[in-house]
């Protein structure tokens, strides 16, 4: 008996939308990153600027023990308080020697955790610069310009910027900030930098736990 079902040709349907609609995002994303990084950057000036301003017409919100009496009329924490406005320090333009003389006066007794945590707030309050500079890709502007400069300058930094890095971090009339700027836009290695941070600062910080101990003690 033969049989009398008949086998129809399968048919797949495939939404033609699907590819469309990846290539749109694929499109898109590449767009969005300029978009965000010059956002950023716009968010970085004007916070500059406006602190700057404030600063120049108010110059006694630097003074430690200004920020000593806002540390402790803030019930919050004192030595969490402390370390995250040390951290935080390169986006408030406070310098870090106010924070580590303002750490002394908190904690007269315990001039080794000073110690640590002004160093550590440096160094990471130096590598949050770091990227944050890598993040808005000024570097890759120069390049499309200057590639040959810029990649010059970039092996420089990785060969010797670890010693300019020292030595700029241990000059204590110029701003650490302004080297991590150039580290984050050359891209230098950030274990380098951050060693090299480390290794500057260490003396400068030292000496302004032991100077604002003796005069508290004194």
């Amino acid at each position: 008996m033969l049989s009398t079902r008949v086998h129809w040709p399968r048919v797949q349907y495939r939404s033609s939308c699907r590819p469309t609609c990846h290539t749109t995002i694929a499109a898109d994303r590449p767009q969005l990153v300029p978009k965000i990084r010059l956002i950023a950057l716009v968010i970085w000036v004007a916070l500059v600027i406006g602190l700057s301003v404030l600063y120049a017409v108010r110059p006694e919100l630097l003074e430690p023990e200004r920020v000593v009496q806002t540390l402790r009329g803030s019930g919050q924490s004192l030595v969490l308080g402390y370390v995250v406005l040390s951290i935080v320090r390169a986006f408030t333009l406070v310098p870090s020697t106010v924070l580590i003389i303002v750490g002394t006066l908190l904690f007269p007794d315990r001039p080794w955790f000073v110690m640590t945590s002004s160093l550590g707030g440096v160094v990471l309050s130096a590598v949050l610069i770091y990227y944050y500079f890598d993040f808005l890709g000024v570097g890759a502007l120069f390049e499309r310009k200057h590639a040959k400069q810029v990649r010059w300058l970039e092996r420089q930094m990785n060969l010797k910027g670890f010693w300019l890095v020292v030595g700029w971090s241990m000059f204590p009339f110029v701003p650490t900030d302004a080297i991590c700027y150039v580290a984050g836009t050359l891209r230098m290695h950030v274990g380098t930098f951050a060693a090299g941070v480390a290794l500057g600062e260490l003396p400068i910080v030292a000496f302004y736990v032991w100077a604002t101990g003796a005069l508290v003690a004194g």
